[in-house]
């Protein structure tokens, strides 16, 4: 039985200033990086094999508070990035309110017909953050690793793992910064222990 730690990285300035940052690159905040500092103290006495990250700067810098601290390398892969966003990213999401409202409405509602030039659909998130997670525990049987994505991609993983259907994505809860589920895989299937926690 492997044993899967998601993690969901720091505040990062999209999270602060209210920005569109699902592939843009963007940094952590101060209070993020008290995040990270407390997410290390949290896993100070819990053995990890692995680490894992999207590649994008703000989960690559929260997962320090795993690897550095276990004297672990990182590994990334880009199929634990967040949403692609398209063409709003790096937008206000006010800005996106005022110019886009319906569409807006739509990606709040987390509705499985929203779309936007150049960005992935829900549906698509869904199975590539769920291949991606797999691939990686099928690595590691029977150890521990720690997995660093995003809000909305960590949300639809789960939401798969749970057979949400889309009619009701918009009921799935949303994760803080730092926020860790746990889920064992058997080969087959996974199964969640508890979900974003924050504590």
């Amino acid at each position: 039985m492997t044993t899967i730690y998601l993690i969901r990285h720091a505040e990062a300035e999209g999270n602060l200033y209210r920005r569109v940052h699902g592939w843009y690159n963007s940094l952590i905040t101060e209070n993020g990086y008290r995040q990270i500092a407390a997410l290390e103290e949290r896993f100070r006495d819990i053995h990890i094999d692995a680490v894992w990250s999207s590649d994008l700067f703000r989960t690559r810098t929260t997962a320090r508070a795993i690897y550095r601290a276990k004297n672990l390398p990182l590994n990334t892969c880009p199929g634990l990035r967040e949403l692609n966003l398209g063409d709003w990213e790096d937008r206000t999401f006010g800005a996106v309110r005022h110019t886009d409202p319906q569409r807006m409405d739509l990606f709040n509602r987390t509705d499985p017909k929203w779309e936007v030039e150049n960005a992935e659909s829900f549906f698509q998130l869904e199975e590539r953050i769920y291949g991606a997670v797999r691939r990686i525990a099928e690595r590691y049987p029977d150890q521990t690793i720690a997995l660093f994505s995003h809000g909305m991609a960590l949300r639809q993983f789960l939401g798969k793992v749970k057979n949400i259907p889309p009619e009701e994505w918009h009921a799935m809860p949303h994760g803080d910064n730092t926020a860790v589920s746990c889920l064992t895989w058997d080969g087959e299937k996974f199964e969640i222990q508890y979900e974003m926690d924050n504590s």
